[in-house]
């Protein structure tokens, strides 16, 4: 049996029911670090036992002095060295791309719910990316990255600001079999309904240009109507990872 190191950041933001479905469809035994119980990655699985690492989203950031954060970008420059496959979504592709010497820095805004990503001519190539045929993906972030020393851009995406310019920033990259996502390639609806409530003071952050009452009703129904696409889609992504780079 393989193993897959999950690194989870925040309470709840959790891999979900689907992909760890899919990781039990392919015989993977799921191992969970967190940074919120007092973990403080020093004893964190030795890398030549993992076939697998996925590192999901949180609120914090790169740039915080957080004794996990900065053990864990370590940890993630190593595996990619290692050629161990990466997962990497929202802080987790912040803390990768840093781990490349990519600089990591608030955009202006806040994305809170679906965006339109442009996928580039290598993203429409590449043996996971392309199977992102709806380009509208759920997202909830306000800083952003530079392109990391080694890394082929798959799409970028634009960040309304809250002074009402808009920024081109990037949205995914490829660094050797590890993936970054400024986005949540895996969020369902019954995880994203936990994230409307739980996290309903981060729609504040965007800024006077969205009322978070409304921008949360809007959020809701736009992900009601899209569910049964994003799930093929994620499955579909996920799975064209693990087939290229695991078995």
């Amino acid at each position: 049996m393989k193993t897959a190191l999950v690194i989870q950041h925040n309470p709840h933001e959790e891999l979900g029911v689907l992909y760890a479905s899919i990781l039990n469809e392919y015989d993977f035994c799921i191992q969970t670090v967190t940074s919120f119980d007092g973990f403080f990655f020093s004893n964190a699985p030795e890398l030549s036992t993992i076939d697998l690492i996925i590192s999901l989203g949180g609120p914090q950031s790169v740039n915080d002095d957080d004794v996990f954060l900065i053990r864990e970008q370590k940890y993630l420059y190593q595996a990619t060295i290692m050629d161990i496959p990466i997962f990497a979504i929202c802080l987790g592709a912040q803390l990768l791309a840093a781990a490349f010497e990519a600089s990591i820095f608030p955009t202006g805004g806040y994305q809170f719910g679906l965006r339109k990503i442009y996928v580039t001519e290598d993203g429409d190539i590449d043996p996971v990316f392309k199977n992102f045929t709806i380009p509208l993906v759920p997202t909830m972030h306000g800083e952003t990255f530079t392109l990391p020393n080694g890394a082929v851009k798959l799409a970028d995406g634009y960040m309304l600001c809250r002074d009402g310019s808009y920024e081109k920033i990037n949205m995914a990259f490829r660094i050797g079999k590890s993936y970054g996502f400024q986005f949540e390639p895996h969020l369902m609806l019954d995880q994203f309904t936990v994230w409307n409530e739980k996290m309903a003071d981060d729609y504040e952050y965007m800024g006077r240009n969205f009322d978070p009452v409304e921008q949360s009703g809007i959020n809701l129904r736009e992900f009601t109507k899209y569910e049964q696409h994003f799930t093929v889609q994620a499955e579909q992504v996920f799975k064209a990872f693990l087939d290229t780079f695991i078995n």
